[in-house]
């Protein structure tokens, strides 16, 4: 018993000697299934695993997958074997779901059919997600917009907007500040009285209050949401060109000209991606068997100055082989999900010249996005809280630390 104590001693001792940075070299090696229940440990464990930074430094040192998306599928179009599988994380290589993820909301805010709802994006392993509320709510909003970790199972619900819309003309785009550790969502729409006019906000998750922005921009997206989130920036295809979003410093840089001229192409087959760390446009002629691929050669003309326009050197035409409607992502620089004219989706795979997975025809356009799992958690994040059944049925193994912040 003595020689049993003199090891705790001596083991207790080595401990009390780690700082918090040797626990924090030691803690990012861990998964996150492990670091939820860890939380519990202390409260300087608790203070450490709880930090934006920590979180960001986790997911920096984590495996990376650029083929797990975050799914909306469309329930009303096609019956699916259960409604669980609204929401999914769904794997482009093999085709296949990997986990259900039910919704980002409690029971009890809606009634028990499921309300329409669409994704806004994904970054750092927070997913923004609109739900349409005007059909359930005496009230005079018409959307609820989530943060939502699906990773730990929190989400939190973020305060009414400020500037009056015009419901048929509404855009949200979604990113990360990684120089202040801040999520935003940025939310343009048509002035009421002048379709011409263009407003916009910002919402912050530090300040948890949404800012007009000023000045307003000058062009409005073609779709209802942004295509890309890249260096600090989220991107779209505009009337007039393409529009860039400082995330940091919340202002607009719009009518950005595109490689070829307005004519050339139509915009709605247009989309801006990522190609090796670069910014890039994607074109599909509308019913042609190719697609144009271009890089911005100098993001100067980012800078909002108006002085430095934009060049931009083609870098791929790819020869598809079938008549496509549009490309819908761009993957891992040689892999495009394509929408063929009889509106079937595939993976095109441009160095093996051929398609490799068909997609589900549920599967909803526009609203995946890229998806890492993450220990990101924001001030008001709350436990989701499923019915008994579905608790019993998905979560009985999950020994996840339920923490309100």
């Amino acid at each position: 018993m003595d020689e049993k104590n003199q090891r705790k001693r001596t083991w207790e001792r080595v401990l009390s000697e780690f700082t918090d940075d040797l626990w924090t070299e030691i803690l990012l090696r861990l998964p996150i299934k492990t670091l939820l229940q860890f939380k519990s440990v202390s409260k300087s464990w608790f203070s450490i695993i709880s930090s934006h930074r920590f979180a960001t430094s986790h997911l920096a040192n984590a495996a990376k997958d650029d083929q797990i998306l975050i799914v909306r599928y469309d329930i009303d179009d096609y019956e699916l074997e259960d409604e669980e599988d609204y929401f999914s994380l769904f794997h482009l290589g093999s085709g296949c779901t990997l986990e259900s993820l039910r919704f980002p909301y409690s029971q009890g805010e809606y009634p028990p059919h499921i309300p329409y709802c669409r994704l806004i994006g994904s970054e750092c392993g927070i997913v923004c997600v609109e739900v349409s509320v005007s059909r359930w709510r005496a009230t005079k909003k018409d959307v609820d917009i989530y943060l939502w970790n699906p990773a730990t199972k929190h989400s939190k619900i973020i305060p009414p907007h400020t500037v009056v819309d015009q419901r048929s003309q509404m855009a949200f785009g979604f990113g990360f500040d990684h120089v202040d550790l801040d999520f935003k969502v940025v939310r343009m729409v048509a002035a009421p009285l002048s379709p011409t006019v263009y407003l916009a906000e910002v919402y912050s998750s530090n300040r948890n209050t949404w800012r007009k922005i000023e000045p307003t921009p000058t062009d409005y997206p073609n779709y209802n949401h942004f295509d890309a989130s890249l260096h600090g920036f989220l991107f779209t295809i505009g009337y007039c060109g393409m529009i860039a979003f400082d995330i940091n410093k919340e202002v607009f840089i719009s009518d950005i000209n595109l490689p070829y001229s307005l004519g050339d192409y139509a915009y709605f087959e247009t989309r801006v991606t990522e190609f090796k760390d670069s910014v890039a446009t994607i074109v599909s002629v509308m019913y042609k068997r190719k697609i144009k691929l271009w890089t911005l050669d100098d993001e100067a003309c980012l800078c909002g100055s108006g002085g430095v326009e934009a060049s931009w050197t083609i870098m791929q035409v790819v020869h598809v082989g079938v008549r496509i409607q549009f490309v819908e992502g761009h993957f891992n620089d040689v892999q495009f999900l394509i929408l063929d004219e009889d509106d079937d989706r595939f993976l095109y795979d441009s160095d093996k010249k051929a398609t490799n997975v068909r997609i589900p025809p549920y599967f909803s356009g526009h609203n995946f996005f890229k998806y890492r799992k993450s220990l990101f958690s924001l001030v008001g994040f709350k436990r989701i809280k499923w019915d008994v059944s579905y608790s019993r049925q998905h979560d009985s193994s999950d020994s996840d630390v339920e923490i309100d912040e």
